[in-house]
């Protein structure tokens, strides 16, 4: 309890009521209407009619006013270079409760609405943790009673109170900033992100988990995670109920890779790590789980296993051949004609030489994978290159028709003639062996502004529209009931598509089964030197 005169000779007897700090405010207009409520009420005991919150401005190095009770602009402005030095010594003085006009003479403050001249002056410091980071200031009109050392006992509980709601705006602005960047950082992240209840309910959702499912953070958020992912096993086993880590009471950090459905239906190979955090007693808090699409690994690993299977069986059939020959010939108990030798001689000649050509293609690819693909570029004249490709293969198919079909005057490009050979011999050779039933091979050139285009047109089996997606990868090898078996290794096509690109074209195909395929590339027009 505290007694003073408000503003007039007669005392006035004014109880302060137990102060409960304001609670952190959940943002910056409910912190400002809350420092506000407090000012007006601080005025209003004290019997005074204006009053300042200012709080200190590190960059600039004095206070600045944060809030203002009963003050105009003017007034505000008049009062701010008092702000730099005679408030605040006022402010930290503990005997002294003093005038504007002793602390700045000649300085009259029509500072209130109504122009009313303000003269005394009570000031305190805001503190935390005995750093002062404010001020706290209250008015009385010109000609009232000065502020008593009861009125700082007042002030100094209010002053606490605002410190208190400072400081828990301060800690909530940390904490929304935390809060900011944690979320930030999931909701950036490539992989997927997710945190999960007790009860497997999602508690959050990021914006790779959306793309990664098909789910809306809205739909997912809150649902049980079973029914978001759907995880499975390849054998369609559900993990979700049998492997679950959270199910099983797991601690600590746990993985486990499966198939997830998306919301569409489509499934993705999936890795999932966890992270399952319980309390001292052992029940569950939360558990954030890392979810990464890994079907590209996947793919990577059936392409090592096609890789292995593709060799070992390109291997082994030129491997036997030569053996078995090597070990008819070297038999004792045979008498062999010349002619029997000389064939036999030239079948492990021919083998071998598919054998070289194969180990040859795989140090190729190998070097195309690190970009270890020189280019010798010439003016090249594609009509004359094509007419040799197709008269080569005149001599190796009976059954194929190979014409090359360029306009007159073709212009050059400029390319490496060695390697843009070796593409139509690839395109060609692939047209012969998925053309079994033989018929015209065609080479047709044409030009289109800055760029030509050669395509390489066959009447075979074509080319189903899942492979063409996919035929131009390394070692994929087109799987048809309509095909004959056929010899390779699924590397030609890439080759191809590396050595277009590094000329600065492209390369692609336009197949329909049954009525043939055309394989098209093109490289820009060369410029005459």
């Amino acid at each position: 309890m505290a007694k003073r005169g408000k503003g007039s000779k007669s005392g006035k007897v004014v109880r302060l009521e137990k102060i409960e700090p304001w609670a952190a405010p959940s943002g910056e207009t409910d912190f400002q209407a809350k420092l506000l409520a407090i000012l007006s009420s601080t005025v209003d005991i004290l019997g005074g009619n204006a009053g300042i919150v200012a709080l200190w401005n590190e960059k600039e190095r004095h206070f600045i006013e944060e809030t203002s009770y009963g003050l105009n602009s003017r007034g505000v402005e008049r009062l701010r270079p008092l702000l730099k030095e005679a408030i605040p010594d006022l402010a930290t003085s503990k005997q002294s409760f003093d005038r504007l006009s002793q602390l700045s003479p000649g300085l009259r403050v029509p500072a209130t609405p109504t122009d009313q001249v303000q003269d005394p002056i009570i000031a305190l410091p805001l503190q935390i943790a005995g750093k002062m980071i404010g001020l706290i200031y209250v008015f009385r009109p010109h000609l009232a009673e000065p502020f008593s050392s009861s009125d700082q006992r007042v002030l100094s509980a209010f002053a606490d109170q605002v410190a208190i709601s400072l400081q828990n705006a301060h800690l909530a602005s940390q904490l929304a900033q935390e809060r900011y960047k944690v979320e930030s950082i999931l909701e950036s992240s490539a992989d997927g992100i997710i945190t999960i209840d007790m009860e497997r309910r999602i508690l959050s959702f990021n914006a790779s988990m959306e793309r990664l499912t098909g789910w809306k953070r809205e739909e997912a958020v809150r649902s049980y995670c079973f029914e978001v992912l759907r995880l499975r096993d390849s054998q369609g086993a559900d993990l979700c109920q049998t492997r679950c880590p959270i199910a099983k009471g797991t601690k600590g950090f746990s993985s486990l890779d499966g198939i997830i459905t998306t919301k569409d239906g489509q499934n993705v190979d999936v890795g999932m790590n966890y992270s399952i955090v319980r309390s001292p007693s052992g029940s569950l808090l939360t558990t954030v789980v890392n979810i990464r699409d890994i079907t590209r690994l996947r793919q990577i690993e059936s392409l090592r296993s096609a890789l292995l299977a593709t060799v070992s069986h390109e291997l082994q059939t030129p491997i036997s051949i030569i053996k078995a020959y090597a070990s008819i010939l070297a038999r004792s108990d045979a008498q062999w004609s010349q002619q029997t030798i000389r064939d036999k001689l030239q079948a492990i000649e021919e083998e071998s030489d598919r054998l070289s050509e194969l180990v040859s293609k795989l140090l190729y690819t190998s070097r195309l994978e690190v970009g270890d693909l020189s280019l010798n570029k010439l003016l090249l004249d594609l009509p004359k290159e094509a007419h040799k490709v197709s008269k080569r293969f005149v001599g190796l198919t009976e059954i194929h028709k190979v014409e090359a079909d360029f306009p007159p005057e073709f212009p050059p490009v400029l390319a490496d003639p060695e390697k843009i050979g070796e593409v139509l011999t690839n395109l060609v050779e692939n047209a012969t062996k998925f053309s079994p039933q033989g018929g015209t091979i065609t080479i047709k050139g044409e030009t289109s502004g800055n760029e030509i285009s050669v395509t390489v047109v066959d009447e075979g089996i074509g080319i189903a529209l899942r492979d063409q997606e996919r035929i131009f990868e390394r070692f994929y090898r087109v799987k048809d009931s309509l095909a004959r078996p056929t010899q390779g290794t699924g590397l030609g096509l890439y080759i191809c598509k590396t050595i277009i690109e590094a000329h600065g074209g492209r390369i692609g195909v336009e197949s329909e089964l049954g009525k043939g395929s055309h394989f098209t590339f093109t490289l820009p027009m060369g410029e005459q030197e």
